[in-house]
């Protein structure tokens, strides 16, 4: 025991006040994560949309994910990070609040594309703000920490999402995530410093000092063709996992009859496990100098297994391997990866670097629901869930690759 206190400890020293004031944010921000892992459920069981067409509105949250991650990248690299980050939380906060009150096919494809470019503007700049405010040497764990708020407020928010659901309606579930984004806007505000100039002054002098004399612009991350390669592999791996909250919770839904309510916890279950795990988990691994690239390898490939073997049975108890199997793969690729785009960039291009990362997962929100959508109403869910497990182990060989000729 006092071996696993020492390591939670060690796991947690030595990270900035600011990342721990962003962390901070964030857990209140993901507290209030109840709409997007429902929607499914809602515009099929509560609007009364088909499988199809809501796989079509579902679509619309990566088209308007990939106009915000893009934007938000290139404004944050134009002004900061911190500006993109309160408006980004202040105005989606105001977009949730509305959506009570939409009504019909085309107008929920236009609010859901609207809402989500605004609310995604904000993930390139909180990437670049953790690069920001994090030394090189702990970045990764820097980027955990953000995580396991993230998680946090995961756990917590689909699972009170689900009793809300039931007890009180869905819209509800509109009206606290609109509350939440809006709080954590202010909690920004007022915590955290908007000290950009200041802190890029004292821990980056003598890269400022080069950057104010260099004629050239920072290489663009669209000339990467390594690091374009990576992208491409990761959107295979996200295509499979964003049915987290589109597809699975709807097949958890029909095929293994769970109430919403035990859905919530099942998705808040993901969250609270990779809260307890990933840090320490990071912190040793960052001891021992392992390669990233491989270790994205093998998260990649769990996440593949964890959709192959839905198909195996309609025990209900499937859904308590699968989700395993996936909060396994995202512990040992997810903070690896979000890490290893990072640090192809320099501070002049980050937020480009991290919007090209945040848009591979932005096409896969695109392509994700059109590709289920059509495979259950063609097929069934057997074929469905093959094809997609297929996509990253596909996408852990790809990278695999990478790593043999570029390490």
């Amino acid at each position: 025991m006092q071996h696993i206190i020492q390591l939670y400890k060690s796991s947690f020293g030595g990270l900035s006040r600011n990342v721990w004031l962003l962390s901070i944010v964030m857990l209140i921000n993901r507290s209030g994560t109840m709409v997007i892992p429902f929607l499914g459920v809602f515009l099929t069981q509560e609007e009364g949309f088909s499988i199809v067409k809501t796989g079509y509105i579902m679509s619309f949250i990566g088209i308007g994910s990939v106009l915000g991650t893009y934007l938000g990248g290139r404004i944050t690299d134009a002004i900061g990070h911190y500006g993109v980050q309160f408006w980004s939380l202040l105005l989606s906060g105001f977009g949730f609040l509305l959506m009570p009150f939409v009504d019909g096919f085309w107008a929920w494809c236009t609010v859901i594309f609207i809402v989500i470019a605004i609310s995604d503007a904000f993930r390139p700049a909180n990437q670049a703000a953790i690069g920001f405010y994090s030394k090189e040497e702990n970045r990764t764990r820097s980027m955990s920490l953000v995580r396991l708020a993230i998680n946090l407020g995961f756990s917590a928010g689909p699972a009170v999402g689900g009793i809300v659901a039931v007890a009180f309606g869905y819209d509800w579930l509109f009206v606290l995530d609109g509350l939440t984004c809006i709080g954590a806007a202010f909690v920004l505000l007022y915590l955290l410093p908007n000290n950009q100039k200041t802190i890029r002054n004292t821990q980056n002098t003598s890269h400022a000092a080069i950057a104010k004399t260099q004629v050239s612009k920072p290489p663009s991350p669209y000339r990467d063709y390594y690091f374009i390669m990576f992208v491409i592999c990761n959107m295979c791996m996200a295509i499979a996992f964003v049915q987290f909250m589109m597809a699975l919770p709807i097949y958890f839904k029909e095929a293994l009859l769970l109430e919403e309510n035990l859905i919530g916890i099942l998705l808040g279950i993901n969250g609270f496990v990779i809260a307890i795990v990933e840090m320490p988990f990071v912190y040793e691994y960052e001891k021992r100098q392992y390669k990233k690239l491989p270790t994205i390898v093998i998260g990649t490939a769990l996440i593949g297994l964890s959709y192959l073997v839905l198909p195996t049975t309609h025990f209900a108890g499937i859904a308590v391997l699968s989700m395993t199997l996936l909060t396994m793969g995202e512990v040992i690729s997810f903070p690896f990866s979000a890490t290893y785009a990072l640090n192809k960039a320099v501070p002049e291009n980050r937020g480009a670097y991290m919007g090209l990362y945040g848009i591979s997962w932005s096409s896969a929100l695109i392509v994700s629901p059109l590709i289920t959508s059509w495979l259950i109403d063609n097929y069934d869910y057997t074929v469905t869930w093959l094809v997609i497990g297929a996509l990253p182990v596909l996408g852990s060989l790809g990278m695999y690759y990478l790593y043999t000729i570029n390490e």
